[in-house]
């Protein structure tokens, strides 16, 4: 019981982080979501230098918002997620395709996988998203999605289950997330002129790898937990 208690905080605060960084990456700050971050608590310590740095920056920023912060913000989403007022390909285009094909073109390959990936868990892009399925904000919402099967499997005691869903986790995590992200972050960062979304890059790239470590270790015990 108490493994299993240890794992359900575990896999709920990664079910809602995943969450609230798709939200993050899938349309402007609103007042509502704004007014939420001002009440968070962001950890001091956290196991993993770059998102610690990230937490920190956003603090400061949420801390000393300027007169118009959200106007700021969607300006800022627009220039570096969607290329708004700058010339060439300078932007960094949320979308796994263009990080992951020749010729950075969307609709590529990944995409064709990820939607495989969802429709597996019976899963389908809502109709009002005009958006490909391999945007970075589905990939999160899919690894919260996820997370939420493992805590099902937790309630009813599967530990075989539980190992399983683990790994398609690690899977996606490694075979999509981790393959693309990293650099996608690095432009975020490159292109953002707000500290906001400097920030959100730095802990979006420093989370993904301190899951895996997360995840690894959890593999590891539920092996334990089903020969136990």
């Amino acid at each position: 019981m108490e493994k299993i208690s240890e794992y359900s905080a575990i896999i709920a605060n990664r079910e809602n982080l995943y969450q609230f960084l798709g939200c993050l990456y899938k349309i402007e700050v609103d007042q509502t979501l704004l007014n939420q971050m001002e009440g968070m608590c962001f950890p001091d310590e956290c196991g993993e230098d770059e998102l610690a740095e990230g937490y920190r920056m956003l603090e400061k920023y949420l801390r000393r918002l300027g007169s118009d912060p959200l106007t700021d913000l969607a300006v800022d989403y627009a220039r570096i997620f969607l290329g708004a007022g700058i010339a060439g390909e300078a932007a960094a285009y949320p979308f796994e395709s263009v990080y992951t094909s020749p010729k950075r073109l969307i609709m590529q390959e990944a995409r064709d996988q990820v939607v495989a990936a969802y429709r597996a868990k019976g899963l389908d892009k809502a109709e009002t998203l005009e958006f490909p399925e391999d945007h970075i904000a589905l990939e999160l919402e899919f690894m919260a999605y996820l997370c939420h099967e493992t805590q099902q499997a937790l309630v009813r005691k599967d530990w075989p289950a539980v190992s399983v869903c683990l790994k398609e986790q690690m899977d996606f995590l490694t075979q999509h997330l981790l393959n693309w992200v990293p650099v996608f972050c690095a432009d975020v960062e490159k292109y953002a002129e707000t500290e906001f979304y400097k920030a959100v890059a730095k802990v979006t790239k420093g989370y993904l790898r301190l899951d895996r470590t997360v995840l690894e270790a959890m593999l590891d015990e539920t092996v334990v937990e089903i020969g136990a």
